[in-house]
C-alpha cells in the first residue's frame, strides 16, 4: 500500500492497512473487484502470456483480473497482513515498498497498480513501475478521480463527522498532498510522462459496480482503513446504530451510484537509466 509524501520520503501508511485483509476481501473487495476487472479490460495489449506484477495489490484484487486473462502475476505490497491473506492463490507474493522495488529493470512484460498511486507521490512510483518493465512493455494504474465528489463518501462523512470521527493524519496528508496530482487525469498523465512513460492516456471512468444494497456499500467504506480502527472502538450496541444511520444516510445514492475513476495505461519506450534521468532532471 505504500506511503505518501514528497519526492521518494514516503509517508507510511502501511500500519493501517495491517490487520484488515479479511474485512478488506468480504467488504471492500465488493468495490475493488469490479474496478480490477475494469482496468484489467484497459490494457492496450492482450494479457495472456504476459508475466505481470501487481504493485500494491492488496488481497488480490486486480491480480485475480489481469489472471483471469491469461497473464502470469507476481504480487507485492507493504502489508505483510495483506500478502499473507491473499497468498495461497497460487502466485509469488513479495513483501515490498512500491518506490523501492526488489525486482531487476526490465524484469517485467506488464505492471498493474489499482488504487496505489493515490497513496504515493505518482511520479516516482510510476518511474519504479516503468524500471521493472521492459521496452514496450505496459503499465496500468487506477486512481479515484477528484473532480466529482462522490456522493456516497460524501454522505457517509457526514454520519460519521456528526458520531465524533475524524480523518487521521495520514489520511489528511493524502489527500493534500497526494490527490491533487493522482484525482487530476492531466496531471496524471504529465506525472507518468516526468517518469520516462510513452503513449500515455488517462480517461475518468464513471463506473456501474453492479452494488444495489444499502448495506454492502456501507460495509466497503467502513473496511477502509481510515475508518475502520475508529469504528472498532465503538463496540456494541453503537455500531449497529451507527451503521443504521449509513443505511439510511445511503439509500437514496445507491440506485445511481457510479464512482469516478482515472484508468491510466502507458507503455515502457526507454532505457531504464534514461527515465532515471528524465525523473531527476524533471525534479530538480
Amino acid at each position: 500500500m505504500g506511503g505518501v509524501g514528497d519526492g521518494r520520503r514516503p509517508v507510511a501508511v502501511t500500519r493501517p492497512y495491517d490487520g484488515l485483509a479479511a474485512a478488506w476481501d468480504t467488504a471492500a473487495g465488493l468495490v475493488y473487484e469490479p474496478l480490477a476487472d475494469s482496468l484489467a479490460r484497459a490494457s492496450p495489449v492482450a494479457l495472456a502470456g504476459l508475466l505481470a506484477l501487481d504493485i500494491g495489490s492488496g488481497t488480490g484484487a486486480v491480480a485475480r483480473a489481469v489472471a483471469a486473462d491469461g497473464a502470469r502475476a507476481v504480487v507485492s505490497d507493504c502489508s505483510l497482513d495483506m500478502v499473507a491473506h491473499g497468498s495461497g492463490q497460487g502466485w509469488t507474493a513479495i513483501v515490498a515498498d512500491a518506490l523501492a522495488l526488489p525486482f531487476r529493470d526490465s524484469g517485467f512484460d506488464a505492471v498493474t497498480a489499482g488504487f496505489l498511486l493515490n497513496h504515493l507521490a505518482p511520479a516516482p512510483a510510476l518511474a519504479e513501475m516503468a524500471r521493472v518493465v521492459r521496452s514496450g512493455g505496459v503499465v496500468l494504474a487506477s486512481t479515484w478521480a477528484a473532480e466529482r465528489s462522490d456522493p456516497i463518501k460524501a454522505a457517509i462523512n457526514e454520519v460519521l463527522v456528526s458520531w465524533g470521527w475524524n480523518p487521521p493524519a495520514w489520511y489528511e496528508t493524502m489527500k493534500a498532498e497526494v490527490e491533487p496530482v493522482s484525482g487530476d487525469p492531466h496531471r496524471l498523465m504529465e506525472a507518468a510522462e516526468q517518469a520516462g512513460l510513452a503513449e500515455v492516456h488517462a480517461a475518468v471512468i464513471d463506473e456501474d459496480l453492479g452494488l444495489r444494497d444499502a448495506g454492502a456499500v456501507v460495509a466497503y467504506r467502513l473496511a477502509m482503513p481510515h475508518i475502520a480502527p475508529w469504528v472498532a472502538r465503538l463496540g456494541q450496541p453503537a455500531d449497529t446504530e451507527l451503521f443504521r444511520q449509513l443505511r439510511i444516510a445511503v439509500a437514496p445514492h445507491v440506485p445511481v451510484w457510479r464512482p469516478s475513476v482515472i484508468q491510466l495505461s502507458a507503455r515502457v519506450a526507454t532505457h531504464p537509466m534514461q527515465r532515471v534521468a528524465t525523473l531527476s532532471n524533471a525534479s530538480a
